[in-house]
């Protein structure tokens, strides 16, 4: 199974589904092309951006894909904390840190949804700006998007601006986990995925290196070790 096939599918199988990054792993190109695989099979795209990360990942997708608006388009968003993103006028705009409003409002404005894709963007940047709410919002935000039938729930989280234990604690509560990050090895550096946990139990801890090309994403069996 090609590895961005293998992520579609066990996304659509459970949810949860995480995708640690690090920066230079080129994230964007990664969630521009599941989102264009998996928006048809979905009633809905919901997009609950903290601190302006929708904002950035769409700027830069639209300098690099033509078709980058059309692939977000008609989204329902949801702003948490921004600035730039108000210019987007957001289906609802949020603003304040206390982790029990901002799921309180969230619950209120989707009710229980079914077969809708939900996109979470920016929960690292929030947690940065307030640790002592990250640990309470993921695990209450989970419950809420899950809680329908046939949900599907993507969420990015940069691993390189915490330390282990808030990592480890975040990636708890994922039934798919993905890493996508840098390796240098003898002066190259390389992008590599690997698949720390998934519903496809055949693919865990296979990795692959891979390079991002105008039109698609094309990956290379790496070692099978993380």
């Amino acid at each position: 199974m090609d590895p961005l096939e293998l992520i579609t599918e066990a996304s659509k199988r459970v949810a949860p589904t995480l995708l640690n990054h690090e920066i230079g792993s080129d994230i964007e190109s990664v969630l521009y092309h599941l989102i264009k695989r998996l928006r048809r099979d979905y009633k809905e795209l919901v997009i609950i951006s903290f601190q302006d990360a929708y904002a950035s990942v769409l700027k830069y997708l639209k300098s690099v894909y033509k078709d980058a608006s059309e692939v977000f388009g008609d989204a329902y968003l949801i702003s948490v904390n921004p600035f730039l993103e108000e210019e987007l006028n957001p289906n609802l705009l949020i603003k304040t840190k206390d982790a029990e409003i901002i799921i309180g409002r969230i619950k209120a404005a989707l009710g229980t949804k079914s077969n809708t894709l939900f996109l979470v963007l920016g929960l690292d940047l929030y947690g940065v700006k307030y640790p002592e709410e990250l640990i309470i919002v993921i695990p209450a935000l989970i419950r809420v998007l899950s809680k329908g039938e046939s949900n599907n729930v993507l969420v990015t989280f940069n691993v390189k601006i915490f330390p282990e234990n808030v990592v480890e604690i975040v990636n708890s509560f994922s039934l798919n986990l993905f890493k996508f990050g840098i390796e240098v090895k003898e002066n190259e550096i390389k992008r590599k995925l690997t698949v720390i946990k998934s519903a496809f139990v055949e693919y865990t801890l296979r990795s692959w290196y891979y390079t991002i090309t105008p039109n698609r994403i094309v990956f290379l069996p790496a070692t099978t070790e993380v």
